[in-house]
């Protein structure tokens, strides 16, 4: 079941921050290549796994991760849409649903 964090929105640049809490918790580390996938309405981040090259983003030292171009304008996400994030501690994931 997902642990709702709380809602938040992106910037012009399609970042978004993952609770340092959270991360932690998750092994998510600053500067850490992670995988960035569609799944129905929502977006998932996860640890990378080499069996893809497609939407790998880095995690910043401040905790911010970029939100593919291509993902937003499928899900119609601007800088007013609330996204809620959950974490998905069996997967080690971060699920953003756009509300």
């Amino acid at each position: 079941m997902y642990a709702l964090h709380k809602c938040k929105t992106i910037n012009n640049h399609g970042l978004i921050n993952l609770p340092k809490k959270w991360r932690m918790e998750l092994g998510f580390d600053c500067g850490e290549l992670v995988e960035i996938r569609l799944e129905k309405k929502e977006i998932w981040i996860c640890h990378f796994k080499n069996e893809t090259t497609e939407n790998q983003r880095y995690i910043s030292p401040h905790g911010t991760v970029t939100i593919p171009a291509e993902f937003r304008r499928i899900l119609n996400i601007s800088t007013e849409t609330e996204l809620c994030l959950f974490v998905e501690p069996e997967v080690n994931a971060f699920v953003l649903k756009p509300i």
